[in-house]
């Protein structure tokens, strides 16, 4: 089996576009419905989403998504949010996509530089023999927040993938790891090919041929100046913490198996990671527990996920060693977390 590299983001990643929030506003506005709630628990107003290049904290966006599904509950709503957007509103990373050479070479800049999206999913490209699929990977617990992120973001997908092709595409089969919505019939309508709903896994399924699909506007000129420049904005959303950006990745990828699966993602020597994340004033002790802290207060917010899940998921053995390391960390027990965000949920304002 032929597997592409994966990039899995993850919620408590580092500053990334408003962009998402701002669609989202529009969508809501188009609709009659109510933003203002949103803004004014995150301070996010329509001044800052609208100014070009702002950047947001991952913590924000989802206060924000958190505060405006409690008070607009639209089943459809990541659907329509979904269906407002095109290449366009991407910028130099639409552009890449669009002048790619086929489908295959759009997908692996989609997965390269998704970092400069508002994603809060991975891709990940797979071809085994005469089918390919292509999967989207996420880290955060299942509630509201991350049904609306992924049927967002499976739509946004198969609707750019549709318009670099500019063709319908034919698909073979599509898994959602959502329940199945009321629309249900829309997304079977939208993508032309049978749904199966709460699945492991969110993928869709077609021949390995379509990759093959040379998109009407390929330029291998204006595809190369993109790259370039994609690779610059990352570098300077990150500055000069970019590969401790790129460890932190790689801990959260390696589901925090330590510091040699990490090196052996990033295809380097532990001594070079190490002496790498010296230089830049971090540690693979610090970045691996913040890390862990980060994910678990994400975790906790929602109660939906039992603590063994939630000590498996950040690399713990049993519970009980999870649950120690937290209180040492935050000084709470996981309990008493989860009892804290469920106080000042109690108190948003709908």
């Amino acid at each position: 089996m032929d597997k592409n590299n994966s990039f899995n983001s993850t919620f408590p990643a580092g500053l990334r576009p408003a962009l998402g929030l701002l669609i989202l506003c529009q969508t809501l506005e188009e609709l009659g419905l109510d933003h203002e709630a949103a803004s004014a628990i995150t301070g996010l107003g329509r001044r800052e989403l609208e100014t070009p290049g702002y950047l947001i904290r991952s913590d924000q966006e989802i206060a924000f998504i958190e505060a405006t599904l409690a008070a607009n509950p639209r089943p459809d709503l990541a659907y329509l949010v979904g269906r407002r957007y095109h290449f366009g509103v991407f910028g130099i990373w639409g552009l890449a996509l669009i002048c790619s050479e086929n489908l295959q070479q759009a997908f692996q800049v989609a997965q390269e530089f998704i970092e400069l999206t508002h994603s809060f999913v991975g891709l990940e490209l797979n071809v085994d023999g005469a089918a390919a699929s292509l999967a989207l990977r996420d880290n955060y617990p299942a509630g509201a927040v991350r049904n609306f992120v992924v049927e967002r973001d499976l739509i946004v997908t198969l609707v750019v993938a549709t318009e670099a092709a500019a063709q319908k595409l034919p698909l073979m089969h599509l898994e959602v790891a959502i329940p199945e919505p009321a629309h249900a019939k829309e997304i079977e309508r939208l993508v032309g090919c049978p749904v199966v709903f709460n699945a492991r896994h969110t993928r869709v399924s077609f021949a390995r041929e379509i990759l093959q699909i040379t998109l009407p506007q390929a330029n291998a000129v204006t595809w190369s100046a993109c790259v370039r420049q994609c690779r610059e904005l990352i570098s300077r959303q990150h500055g000069e913490r970019s590969f401790t950006h790129r460890v932190q990745r790689a801990i959260v990828d390696s589901a925090f198996k330590g510091i040699g699966a990490v090196a052996q993602r990033l295809a380097i020597p532990e001594r070079t990671l190490r002496r790498l994340l010296q230089h830049e004033g971090a540690s693979y002790r610090a970045l691996s527990q913040q890390l862990r802290l980060d994910l678990a207060q994400q975790y906790l917010a929602d109660d939906s996920l039992g603590l063994d899940q939630l000590a498996e998921k950040l690399g713990y053995s049993e519970a009980a060693n999870f649950s120690h390391a937290f209180k040492r960390w935050s000084g709470m027990t996981p309990g008493e977390y989860r009892l804290s965000c469920k106080h000042a949920n109690s108190k948003i304002p709908l």
